[in-house]
């Protein structure tokens, strides 16, 4: 949530891929460098956008239909974070794994170039850039 309350981001309650690539097979810039809080849904747009229809991680959070919502994206470099640490192994507020989120890498919005995008491993919260091909978790989240 945010300071007033009234506006915040959900995480789905499980993971929407156990693994899966950033991209459909094409190594291209799609310009989805959006990496502060709301920056995942446009970078998912824009994604979508330019690596059209396939089997990736941004396409199976829009194509995602749960609670009757339909708004979900893949988060950007932050917002992921963000889940990392407050309903993840971050634990900043002591709840603990909430999210149930694996010891593993997840995807995020934000493209690094042409070759690469950013993950986390929500083992140690670090994030580095990798290849689009590599295969990774996926956690869709949506803004209310």
């Amino acid at each position: 949530l945010d300071g007033s309350g009234c506006q915040g981001l959900v995480a789905a309650p499980s993971d929407q891929s156990t693994g899966i690539q950033w991209y459909n097979g094409s190594y291209i810039d799609t310009y989805a460098y959006g990496n502060g809080i709301g920056s995942g849904e446009g970078n998912s747009q824009g994604i979508r956008r330019w690596q059209s229809s396939g089997n990736y991680a941004s396409q199976l959070c829009q194509d995602l239909n749960l609670g009757g919502k339909t708004d979900w994206y893949l988060s950007s470099k932050y917002e992921l974070n963000l889940m990392y640490e407050n309903i993840g192994q971050g634990n900043v507020l002591g709840l603990g794994n909430v999210g149930n989120f694996a010891n593993y890498y997840y995807w995020s919005s934000t493209e690094y170039d042409d070759f690469s995008a950013w993950d986390q491993n929500f083992t140690d919260g670090y994030q580095l850039n990798v290849s689009k091909g590599a295969i990774n978790f996926v956690r869709a989240v949506r803004a209310f």
